[in-house]
């Protein structure tokens, strides 16, 4: 048990040290972890999803279309692809299972994109959706 914690603090200080922040532990058990995290964005990524958005898409400029169908599904994506970048190198790494998930950016709060994931020794038989739906989440 002792080495299982062991690796789940190197886990949250490998998150913390790739860049993702509000690092929290929502659930901590013999051989699962469960973290939530933000992945921010920066400011170079936040002006190529508007410089995307502008040229993509048709209608009024940050109007309701232009942050549903442009804006925010390109910054979910790039939050998606580099959050799922820092997680795989953690399951190499540390040679463990996990799964994960983002929540929906909304047009009020889009600077970061917050995630759920579980990591979890490998071979165990876990679907996050049961074990959110187990925590409340």
């Amino acid at each position: 048990m002792e080495g299982l914690l062991l690796d789940f603090q190197k886990i949250i200080d490998y998150l913390s040290d790739n860049s993702l922040s509000s690092v929290e532990i929502v659930d901590n058990k013999e051989g699962q972890l469960v973290v939530k995290f933000c992945y921010n964005f920066d400011e170079d990524e936040l002006k190529a999803a508007t410089a995307y958005s502008n040229d993509e898409c048709e209608d009024e400029k940050e109007g309701e279309n232009w942050y549903e169908e442009f804006f925010l599904p390109y910054l979910n994506d790039i939050a998606v692809d580099s959050a799922g970048d820092i997680i795989e190198e953690i399951s190499d790494k540390f040679n463990v299972d996990t799964q994960y998930i983002s929540y929906d950016l909304e047009e009020e709060d889009y600077k970061s994109n917050e995630f759920v994931a579980i990591f979890f020794n490998k071979g165990g038989n876990i679907e996050i959706e049961d074990v959110l739906d187990e925590l409340n989440i």
